[in-house]
């Protein structure tokens, strides 16, 4: 009877400790937000494999491989979360812990979206974007127009062994417990491409994620809209939720949101769990999750790194470029990507369907070099105006308050080493295109780089020392 007895009040115990640990669980997850930062952290691995496998063209062994199972560094938590690629209607469905999924769709055109605070029937509604319908380039046309570059018949007054020994530079491992993880490499000169490699995997058709670069494509797209009078600059950003009466956010410009300068409140903090960052990067009405923050300084008289103002941005190119869903999500194509011969990048939307314009573009390394050419020549590609005059001066014009390093969603370059003039798109883990107008060269690197031991400015400079160094001016 006794042992009965303590058999009960040991279950009993048992029972009221279960109960506990179920109340503390709560709390964890209503304060601290925990089951909201597991949905995140799903829809973003959800995310990323699905542009890894659809958009990129790369295998989910291969994504998992190099992209989540990372044991040096913080993306390896990534490879804590189980995902099922679904080839038939090209989705990826990613559970955590066997407590929270998140699934995420590819439709052609505009890539891959979380399906966060949307359903998957719901995205699909919203229509795709337009395909690539360019055909194959020329192998016998120089790049750009066609395929073939000058990597393997330098002309005379390049360095050839110094060019090599950068890209050379660019792909070494000198501390193999903090990798560079450099996926490829392109250098431009005189409108050629004059260097190019890739990683084992990796070729020149496959796209790579922008992450930050995504902004200096907000910026093209931006500048189109202006250039044909849909968008004004220096009049107040025509996002419906700041017009209310009172409403000091109605005082903020274009021009202040392609500065970060819209006195706006947002945590670019990239080290920490719980940041706006966290919140708005992967799922959601990204643009409305911005809008929607309070503003803490005037507009105008502050700058601030704010991946939240590109992606409200993105919302306002996204409904400047057409009246449904489908005509927006076919601008990029029609007034960029195509023109420039681009026929491996996609600009992905957020579940609202607004442009995610501060961190979600793929492009293969040759069009994001395309790119860079367009701005090296002054918005102008074979002889077709791009960007309307006197843009790419706005874009380059310093941020007052920035210290001279930004400008309008693109950054200006104050190494005393490279050039003056020299400005560049640049993102997280290492994404950059350096536009150098004093050598009228462009240099791409795109790579998974996360820790300090990568130098970009190191690399340009080196591949600069290979190129002559008496033809100053660009040659438009």
């Amino acid at each position: 009877m006794r042992v009965t007895r303590i058999g009960r009040r040991i279950a009993a115990g048992g029972g009221i400790l279960l109960v506990l640990l179920g109340l503390a669980g709560w709390y964890a997850f209503e304060r601290y937000e925990v089951g909201a930062l597991m949905g995140v952290f799903a829809g973003g691995t959800a995310k990323l494999m699905c542009s890894g496998v659809f958009v990129a063209g790369r295998s989910p062994e291969q994504v998992r491989a190099e992209d989540f199972d990372r044991k040096t560094s913080p993306g390896k938590y990534l490879a804590l979360a189980t995902t099922d690629v679904n080839f038939a209607d090209k989705s990826v469905t990613s559970t955590l812990f066997g407590l929270v999924s998140r699934t995420a769709i590819f439709r052609e055109g505009i890539g891959c979206t979380a399906a966060e605070g949307k359903t998957v029937d719901e995205l699909r509604a919203q229509g795709s974007g337009m395909p690539s319908t360019l055909p194959e380039p020329d192998a016998n046309l120089q790049w750009p127009e066609g395929d073939a570059t000058l990597a393997n018949q330098l002309p005379e007054d390049i360095d050839a062994k110094a060019l090599n020994a950068a890209i050379d530079f660019a792909f070494a491992e000198p501390e193999p417990d903090e990798p560079r993880r450099t996926r490829g490499v392109v250098v431009v000169h005189h409108g050629r491409i004059v260097a190019e490699r890739y990683a084992p995997g990796f070729d020149k058709s496959m796209a790579h994620l922008s992450n930050s670069m995504a902004k200096s494509f907000t910026n093209a797209f931006v500048g189109i809209l202006v250039g044909q009078g849909k968008l004004k600059l220096y009049e107040p950003a025509p996002i419906a939720e700041w017009h209310g009466a009172g409403d000091p956010r109605g005082k903020i410009t274009l021009d202040n949101l392609m500065r970060m300068s819209s006195g706006l409140e947002f945590e670019e903090n990239y080290s920490k769990i719980k940041s706006d960052i966290t919140f708005q990067y992967v799922g959601g009405d990204l643009a409305g999750y911005c809008a929607a923050k309070p503003l803490v300084e005037p507009p105008g008289t502050k700058w601030h790194y704010s991946t939240g103002t590109s992606n409200i941005l993105g919302r306002i190119v996204r409904q400047a470029a057409g009246r449904t869903f489908s005509e927006a999500f076919s601008f990029p194509r029609r007034a960029l990507f195509a023109p420039l011969g681009m026929r491996h990048t996609v600009m992905e939307v957020d579940a609202a369907g607004n442009y995610i314009g501060g961190s979600f573009v793929f492009a293969s390394v040759r069009d994001y070099a395309r790119l860079g050419l367009l701005y090296l020549r002054d918005g102008v590609a074979e002889g077709r105006r791009i960007l309307p005059e006197g843009w790419v001066a706005y874009t380059v014009t310093p941020t007052a308050g920035s210290d001279g390093r930004y400008g309008a969603q693109f950054w200006l370059e104050k190494n005393p080493r490279l050039p003056a003039g020299t400005f560049a798109m640049g993102g997280h883990q290492g994404q950059s295109v350096v536009i150098v107008p004093a050598r009228d060269a462009v240099v791409v690197r795109v790579g998974l780089s996360e820790f300090d031991n990568w130098s970009i400015d190191e690399f340009v400079e080196r591949a600069l020392a290979a190129l002559p160094k008496d033809q100053a001016a660009a040659q438009n």
